[in-house]
């Protein structure tokens, strides 16, 4: 028997409920690689669609568009820039967002060649996945694609025994969202390698220099300050992300979005239901 599915309270891939978006927590068997799985299914959008604005986090994505009798196409995004996507029509989407390094990990996937918006997943190697797709194009419940999604994510594991990497050890300690963070010598010798061996397979593994992911999560965190509580002062959510003033915060914000904290809070209030 396959896993339960559990579904997350609060979906960690972005504000699409409007458009049927749905998460699910991985077993524990994954979590160490895996975020969360999730589904969007929408018959259908306004004329005009809705612009989606996706910014990176320091994660990659394996997702799966779902086409009427053939195989779902397959494409891998590591992408460490921001973009956006226009959503119009029907939706029938499916993907697995790893974390930091997770992919590497599950998939054997050479990241820093695969920084790219989308790419081809059979571009991965990965043998087993065109017998996921066939297995995938053989229902249209959303339950049975994701267990399917699922036990092949498991068997990933078992066939590249994957285990908690350099990588995965230090993530907790890395993301933590506090002024004075551990140095990157602290964090090397807390898994027994040098600074240059330590960011050799960190680059290798997630595509970004760990300083990189630092700043990336903490605007992540951030814009998920400014979404739950847009009154909150723009200097408390700066200080709550680790932002050590507020001149670093907006020049490191608008950097990674685009957008000042004040724009982008602006746009969340116009646009409750856009991200």
């Amino acid at each position: 028997m396959q896993p339960e599915l559990a579904a997350a309270a609060i979906a960690p891939v972005g504000n699409l409920q409007h458009l049927g978006l749905q998460a699910f927590m991985p077993p524990p068997g994954l979590t160490p690689w895996v975020q969360c799985y999730w589904i969007m299914r929408q018959t259908t959008l306004p004329a005009a669609g809705y612009q989606q604005s996706l910014y990176p986090d320091g994660g990659s994505s394996l997702n799966f568009y779902f086409q009427p009798g053939q195989p779902p196409l397959c494409q891998f995004s590591n992408s460490q820039s921001r973009s956006s996507i226009l959503l119009r029509g029907a939706q029938d989407v499916m993907g697995v967002r790893f974390y930091p390094g997770g992919a590497f990990q599950l998939l054997g996937a050479d990241i820093p060649l695969l920084q790219h918006d989308a790419v081809d997943a059979a571009d991965l190697g990965l043998r087993s996945l065109a017998q996921l797709q066939q297995q995938l194009a053989t229902t249209q419940h959303s339950v049975t694609r994701l267990q399917y999604l699922q036990q092949w994510l498991l068997q990933q594991v078992q066939q590249h025994d994957a285990k908690r990497g350099h990588v995965q050890q230090v993530l907790p300690l890395l993301l933590q969202q506090q002024l004075v963070t551990p140095t990157v010598d602290a964090l090397s010798t807390a898994v027994n390698l040098s600074r240059r061996q330590f960011e050799r397979i960190f680059i290798q593994q997630v595509g970004l220099t760990p300083g990189q992911l630092k700043l990336l999560q903490r605007v992540r965190h951030a814009r998920q300050l400014i979404n739950l509580a847009p009154q909150q002062a723009l200097t408390d959510i700066a200080l709550c992300s680790g932002f050590y003033d507020q001149a670093h915060f907006i020049r490191q914000f608008q950097r990674v979005t685009g957008q000042t904290p004040g724009q982008y809070r602006r746009r969340k209030q116009i646009q409750p239901a856009m991200s």
